[in-house]
């Protein structure tokens, strides 16, 4: 039963928490390259890791928690690139 009430408060929490993760992947895709989706996303895992454990995930709960948040980072940082190439493809490119 606590863990029920548990995940009904969280509910909010975890869409907020989706959304924040789907910022940080656009962003990421507009403004820098791969190098640094790499570096987020190695901190991502960390993080999501870390609030795993914290939680007493089973092994496939935070399998599940690290492929999503994962899913979310990287499908949002490919809007980015399509967003910053539909956007450049108007503006004048500067070879270097």
């Amino acid at each position: 039963m606590p863990k029920i009430f548990f995940a009904e408060c969280l509910e909010h929490g975890m869409g907020y928490t989706a959304l924040a993760l789907a910022l940080v992947g656009f962003l990421t895709g507009v403004l820098f390259r791969l190098r640094y989706l790499l570096v987020v996303l190695a901190l991502l895992l960390v993080l999501s890791l870390a609030f795993s454990v914290s939680r007493e995930f089973s092994f496939l709960e935070t399998a599940l928690t690290i492929m999503a948040a994962q899913t979310i980072t990287q499908a949002s940082y490919f809007l980015g690139l399509v967003a910053r190439t539909f956007f450049m493809a108007n503006t004048a490119r500067h070879i270097l």
